[in-house]
């Protein structure tokens, strides 16, 4: 007897079909460790600090628990998972342990409101937790830097002078002793010296008043080494036990780039006639359209450079920007012109170039800053919004570009780094119009459609059949612009993966609102700028201030656009994101914080297509003027202007 007619066609199925998915392999976490969660902090991999002090706190007992999930909301706001934070510090039970967990409690809970932009309520909580006795030296300092962060969100520089002042007697060590004068030093060179003179007039603490009258010295000597050495050599005597240390004053005397005076003028660096004309056109208009709305008579002077279309020639460019006078450089716009100045121009004024390389740069980045819309960051992105979403599995679907190849390897590195697994990755012509091959090789229907073809073969007779997806994926990274997008998501739901989560990045949005084309859509999660997103509020008041008859709104040009508004509207809060990792500056183009190597981060705002329609899923930010939900019609979104 043949062994074929020992079973049934359905069971001989289910044997054959058994194979359809391999199981993944977890990837092996190491031990749990403290010191894994502490490095990777020092290191800036703040998501991997939180899963390892998770890790920690769930296998112990108090208060080593409530210590390590404290830590954990800590490296969450440093990585700028605001919502994830919130979450998590309410949850955490600091009442039966001593008042240093409810002060460190209540720090991180103003840290979130401040974030939120809700800073009175922060400083209440700040008020709270200073009010707690017993508290160590350490935990005052910190309530004193927070507040100093709080009150300059707030445009009170001398409110966050004198808690810097006050934070000063509460540190020992000499190195943070220094490194708290010079975010006092840089808060108030920045100042107008029309606010410093008043402010000097009403100072009546000796110390606030030396620093203000150092400050003024400072900005009126700029440029004039002489009479700046003769003016702090007077101040020293007449200033003989003020805390002002050798660093600033040595500094100050030098003129390091980035230690003294205000900036009156700003040289911007754009390759306006080459092929990315129209890009640096749209940032450029940004800019300038900032510094019009900019009521400020003391604004800087903005002067123009024209990098040109070899870009190995922007660093005679640099060159000439600063010896021209400019006390701080914006660009130039592009990778390669970036490295080229790196590589070859001396760093020799305050510099944010309009791009991120992957260049160290070494001792400079104190005043030297990156800042660009890198696709690879918002495919990082991708991986850590997805992983506190709670997936673990991962597909991933990418054209086969350079551009892709960066996109799906930025996303792949990162998304196993947290501990994630790649189930399945697959490329797509960047010209096809037929995904359904990719889409099948993905979702393992062809491997599904060959088993029926082998069963057939087994049994010889044809068999009623539907292909089955695999159903070992949690969430699809979809890499891929809207045209793609319109034509892949339809595709995927064709194939059994409707209720598949997708993630994207903004380059799935063209930015229009054509809620008609964009139906097709529905359902990618995507990660985008507010300026994109947001309709109402504070970005709808400077939309109709700054752009007006602005021919390119609500286009891919937009961005860099924002870009350029933001670029623009950050230099002020440098000093201020750039000393602390937990600081935000909430510009239109995201939440910008800056890291070790002064690149500045975004935290992008996240939206799902519903009916065509972009809608924000971080609803928890509804509450701000600058965060209200987006609300476009569905049947005749904005149009881009001809």
């Amino acid at each position: 007897m043949k062994p074929i007619r020992w079973l049934s066609i359905p069971v001989i199925c289910t044997v054959i079909l058994a194979g359809c998915e391999t199981v993944p392999v977890a990837p092996t976490l190491p031990p749990v460790s403290t010191d894994i969660a502490e490095k990777a902090e020092r290191d800036g991999e703040y998501l991997l600090a939180a899963r390892e002090y998770t890790r920690l706190a769930e296998l112990s007992e108090p208060p080593q628990k409530q210590d390590y999930e404290l830590r954990t909301v800590a490296v969450l706001l440093k990585a700028g998972q605001l919502r994830e934070a919130r979450s998590r510090i309410e949850l955490i039970n600091v009442i039966p342990l001593d008042s240093s967990f409810a002060a460190r409690k209540r720090i991180l809970q103003a840290r979130v409101l401040i974030t939120e932009g809700a800073h009175e309520k922060g400083i209440r909580q700040l008020d709270e937790a200073s009010r707690l006795r017993n508290l160590s030296p350490a935990l005052l300092s910190e309530i004193n830097s927070v507040r100093a962060q709080s009150e300059l969100a707030l445009d009170n520089p001398i409110g966050a002078v004198r808690n810097l002042i006050a934070r000063e007697q509460y540190i020992v060590n000499q190195e943070s002793i220094t490194e708290n004068q010079q975010q006092l030093w840089k808060i108030l060179v920045s100042m107008p010296r029309a606010r410093l003179a008043t402010e000097f007039n009403m100072a009546r603490d000796p110390v606030l008043s030396g620093w203000v009258e150092l400050a003024l010295i400072a900005v009126e000597n700029a440029g004039k080494p002489t009479r700046l050495n003769a003016a702090v050599e007077q101040w020293k005597k007449t200033h003989p036990g003020h805390p002002a240390g050798v660093t600033v004053l040595g500094a100050l005397i030098s003129q390091a780039p980035g230690m003294i005076g205000r900036v009156d003028r700003i040289a911007l660096l754009l390759p306006l006639t080459s092929g990315y004309a129209i890009a640096a056109q749209a940032v450029r208009d940004g800019f300038l359209a900032m510094d019009a709305a900019n009521a400020d008579p003391d604004k800087p002077v903005i002067k123009i450079y024209d990098t040109g279309p070899d870009p190995t020639k922007a660093p005679d460019i640099y060159e000439l920007a600063v010896n021209d006078g400019a006390q701080f450089i914006v660009g130039p716009l592009g990778r390669e012109a970036s490295e080229t100045i790196l590589r070859r121009a001396s760093i020799r004024a305050p510099t944010l170039m309009l791009n991120q390389t992957d260049d160290e740069p070494g001792s400079t980045s104190k005043y030297l800053f990156q800042f660009g819309l890198p696709p690879e960051q918002e495919a990082r992105q991708v991986a850590e919004r997805a992983y506190l979403d709670g997936h673990r599995q991962a597909a991933v679907l990418y054209p086969k570009t350079p551009w892709g190849e960066r996109m799906m390897t930025a996303w792949s590195k990162h998304w196993q780094r947290l501990g994630g697994i790649v189930i399945a990755s697959q490329p797509y012509g960047e010209e096809d119009v037929d995904f359904s091959e990719p889409i099948k090789n993905l979702l393992n229907i062809n491997q599904s459609e060959a088993r029926r073809e082998m069963i057939e073969k087994t049994i010889k007779q044809k068999i009623r059949f539907d292909a089955r997806a695999r159903q070992d994926i949690d969430f699809i990274f979809l890499a891929a612009d809207a045209k793609r997008g319109r034509l892949i998501k339809p595709q995927l739901n064709f194939y059994h993966a409707a209720r598949v989560p997708v993630y994207s990045t903004s380059h799935i949005f063209t930015g229009t609102g054509d809620a008609i084309r964009d139906i097709d859509l529905d359902g990618i999660q995507f990660g985008d700028m507010p300026w994109m997103l947001v309709g109402d509020g504070k970005i709808l008041e400077l939309r109709q201030t700054l752009q007006r008859d602005w021919p390119y709104v609500h286009s891919d040009l937009d961005r860099l656009y924002a870009l350029g508004v933001d670029s623009y509207a950050v230099i002020p809060h440098l000093n201020r994101i750039g000393m602390d990792t937990g600081a935000r500056f909430s510009g239109v183009t995201s939440g910008l914080s800056v890291d070790h190597s002064g690149r500045l981060q975004r935290q992008l705002l996240w939206a799902r297509f519903s009916r065509g329609v972009p809608r924000l899923v971080d609803t928890f930010l509804k509450h701000q003027d600058q965060f209200k939900i987006q609300e476009l019609n569905e049947t005749n979104g904005h149009k881009p202007r001809e």
